[in-house]
């Protein structure tokens, strides 16, 4: 009787062990080595640090020449000051506007 609970104790606290490697906490390295603490308790995917360094890695490449997984991983998240001048230059120019924004289409000017 002794040896089983023995026995039973030893291999629940293997089973705990095991549970605990298996199953960490999801953490950001990222912010971990930003802050200096140890781990941060949310998913890197999630983090605005880690998006954005991934998204100003991705823009490098670009500018390189480099082939660059398209469409962007991240979609629209934590998009970089960056990306957003160069999306409203896009939309500007469909709508008829100078790339700037500052000159409006043909038909809205007044005759």
């Amino acid at each position: 009787m002794m040896l089983g609970v023995v026995l039973g104790s030893v291999l629940t606290l293997l089973a705990g062990a095991a549970w605990r490697r298996v199953n960490r906490p999801v953490h950001c390295v990222w912010c971990a080595q930003a802050s200096a603490w140890p781990t941060s308790q949310h998913d890197p995917r999630s983090c605005k640090g880690y998006v954005q360094e991934l998204r100003r890695h991705r823009l490098r490449r670009k500018a390189l020449g480099h082939q660059v997984e398209e469409p962007d991983p991240f979609g629209q998240l934590y998009l970089l000051d960056e990306e957003i001048e160069e999306r409203d230059a896009a939309l500007n120019v469909a709508a008829g506007w100078s790339a700037d924004g500052k000159t409006p289409p043909a038909a809205l000017t007044p005759k």
